[in-house]
C-alpha cells in the first residue's frame, strides 16, 4: 500500500509540473504577440547635392539586414531642421524571433535609401557598411545628403566644384575651412545656402531700427531654409524668441520657412520686464 501511495504522489507531482510549464509557455506566446518596445525614431533634414532642402515628395526607404523595408515620406517641414521622420518598430529581444519581420532589435544593422521619382539614392552619410540602430523610445537625428562624395569629407562634389580654382582639387576643399574669409565655414555656408566663394554673401543679421517699442532686424532668407532668432543679455546664455514679420504684425512666429529668396524684416517686441537692457541677437538657419 505504501508503494502505491508513493507512486500516486509522484505521478501527481509530475502532472502538475507539466501543467505549470505549459501554462508558462502559453503566457509567453501571448505576450510576444504584441509590440514589446517603443519605436525608434529617425529624423533630420534631407538635402540635395547643392544643400537645398528637399521640398518635393520623396520616399524614405528603411532597409533592415534581412532586406525588410519600412517606408515614409519626406519633403514636408515638420519643425525647424526636420523634413523627414520615420518610426521603426522595436522588439524587446525577449525571444530569438522578431514579433514582426521588419521589427528591429538594439544594434541590428540598417540602411536608409531615398527614392525620388524613378531614381534611388544612398545618402552620403550612409555610404559603406550598415549602421546599427539605437535604443527603443529614443531618437536618432541624422541629416541625409544626396549626391556623390568622392573625397569622403561629407560634402557633395557638385557643391564643392563651385569653389574650384587656382589649382585646387576637391580634396583641398574641407568642411571646416573658410574659403572666402567671411567668418563662416564651408559647411555653414553649404547649410545656409550662401556662396562660400563670396565674402559679401555670408549669413548676416542687421539691426535696422531700435526704440522703446522694440527692434527691427533684417536678413536674407533663402529658399527651403528655416530661420529662428535667439536673444541674449550677456552673450553667454541664449534663448529662442518669437518675432513678427513686417507687414503682418498680428501674427507671432517662432520660425520662418522661406519659400523663395527674399529680404525679410522682422520685429522683436521690447521686453516688458527690462525694456532698456542691452540685447544681442543671433540668427539660426537649418
Amino acid at each position: 500500500m505504501k508503494k502505491k501511495q508513493s507512486k500516486l504522489l509522484k505521478l501527481d507531482f509530475s502532472s502538475k509540473g507539466i501543467l505549470t510549464i505549459l501554462a508558462l509557455i502559453s503566457c509567453h506566446s501571448i505576450s510576444n504577440a504584441f509590440p514589446p518596445a517603443p519605436h525608434h525614431t529617425f529624423e533630420g533634414m534631407l538635402r540635395d547635392e547643392y544643400g537645398r532642402p528637399i521640398v518635393t515628395n520623396a520616399d524614405i526607404i528603411f532597409e533592415t539586414a534581412n532586406q525588410d523595408i519600412i517606408r515614409a515620406e519626406a519633403g514636408e517641414i515638420f519643425e525647424p531642421g526636420i523634413n523627414y521622420k520615420i518610426n521603426v518598430p522595436m522588439d524587446a529581444g525577449v525571444t530569438p524571433d522578431l514579433y514582426q519581420p521588419y521589427a528591429m532589435k538594439v544594434d541590428m544593422p540598417y540602411k536608409i535609401r531615398i527614392k525620388i521619382g524613378l531614381k534611388t539614392y544612398l545618402p552620403i552619410e550612409l555610404l559603406g557598411e550598415f549602421r546599427s540602430i539605437g535604443q527603443p523610445g529614443k531618437t536618432t537625428t541624422m541629416d541625409l545628403t544626396l549626391g556623390e562624395d568622392s573625397d569622403g569629407d561629407g560634402m557633395p562634389d557638385a557643391w564643392e566644384r563651385a569653389l574650384l580654382g587656382n589649382g585646387r582639387t576637391l580634396a583641398d576643399i574641407n568642411p571646416d575651412d573658410d574659403s572666402d574669409g567671411d567668418g563662416l565655414s564651408n559647411l555653414d555656408e553649404y547649410i545656409s545656402g550662401n556662396y562660400a566663394f563670396d565674402k559679401d554673401d555670408g549669413l548676416r543679421l542687421d539691426i535696422i531700427e531700435s526704440d522703446i517699442n522694440g527692434v527691427k532686424l533684417e536678413f536674407l532668407a533663402i529658399t527651403g531654409r528655416t530661420y529662428t532668432i535667439e536673444q541674449s543679455n550677456n552673450l553667454k546664455r541664449w534663448k529662442q524668441i518669437n518675432f513678427t514679420i513686417q507687414g503682418a504684425p498680428e501674427e507671432t512666429n517662432s520660425s520662418f520657412l522661406a519659400e523663395e529668396v527674399t529680404k525679410l524684416n522682422v520685429i522683436i517686441p521690447a521686453s516688458v520686464d527690462n525694456p532698456t537692457n542691452a540685447k544681442f541677437f543671433k540668427l539660426m538657419v537649418k
